[in-house]
């Protein structure tokens, strides 16, 4: 599936920038979910965890939960951003990171 490159959107994007400041808040997992059918182009991630993380700040966030069995997440989990590989685009394999959460250490 072809996007749009990773550069191209992350200048052309002010909204952006603001997950790079997010990289230092810690959350706690507010409610979470396991997906089983995923969308077009993710099927080799499933089953995955995506969560809704409280920041620190006041914030929330929906985002992937990563290093980790859905049997060990639970509700009121301290959670740490992190960065990780979102997918890859088209036949050039331009790899698009973005910021994921794991357990907090």
């Amino acid at each position: 599936m072809q996007r749009k490159s990773a550069p191209f959107s992350w200048r052309n994007s002010k909204e952006q920038y603001k997950l790079v400041r997010n990289m230092k808040l810690k959350g706690i997992i507010e409610s979470f979910t396991i997906v089983y059918s995923p969308p077009e182009g993710f099927e080799d991630q499933t089953p995955y965890i995506i969560a809704l993380v409280s920041l620190g700040n006041g914030h929330k966030i929906v985002s992937q939960i990563v290093d980790v069995d859905s049997e060990n997440v639970d509700v009121g989990m301290s959670v740490e951003p992190c960065l990780r590989k979102i997918y890859v685009d088209g036949e050039d394999g331009l790899i698009n990171y973005g910021i994921k959460f794991r357990l907090s250490k």
